[in-house]
């Protein structure tokens, strides 16, 4: 639809996704918390696109 706006992973979310992998959080969790973390307000199909969960 016109007007979305896609988010993207940044190297450092990235960095921080690894991180918590590394204290044993599954991926998909590490991902959604990060995304969730940077954005004000996100649906659930924003957070799966956003995270790259799909």
């Amino acid at each position: 639809m016109p007007g979305w706006n896609v988010l993207y992973f940044t190297v450092e979310e990235g960095v921080f996704t690894d991180l918590l992998t590394g204290i044993r959080h599954s991926r998909n969790v590490a991902k959604g918390l990060v995304f969730l973390g940077n954005t004000p307000e996100a649906t659930s199909r924003d957070i799966e696109r956003g995270a790259d969960l799909r």
